[in-house]
């Protein structure tokens, strides 16, 4: 009973992580990073698919330097 209530909970984590956040929050940065950088010329609506794990990675890496960017600004300005 406790091993069929721990596997549901842990599927249900598992689906929240990697479809809401890597599916989606990471997709739509990412495409939105690379709309900006490209100025609208990629990704277009058949490269979405083609490309979706390298968009996927644009929008990690954008959140990092992002991040990086925010921490460097706190370091400086003390």
């Amino acid at each position: 009973m406790f091993e069929d209530a721990t596997r549901i909970v842990g599927s249900i984590v598992r689906y929240v992580v990697v479809d809401v956040i890597f599916d989606f929050v990471l997709l739509q940065v990412g495409r939105g990073a690379l709309l900006a950088v490209t100025m609208g010329r990629y990704p277009t609506r058949n490269d979405c698919e083609r490309s979706r794990s390298g968009i996927e990675w644009a929008g990690f890496l954008t959140l990092v330097v992002i991040w990086l960017a925010i921490a460097v600004y706190n370091n400086l300005r003390e």
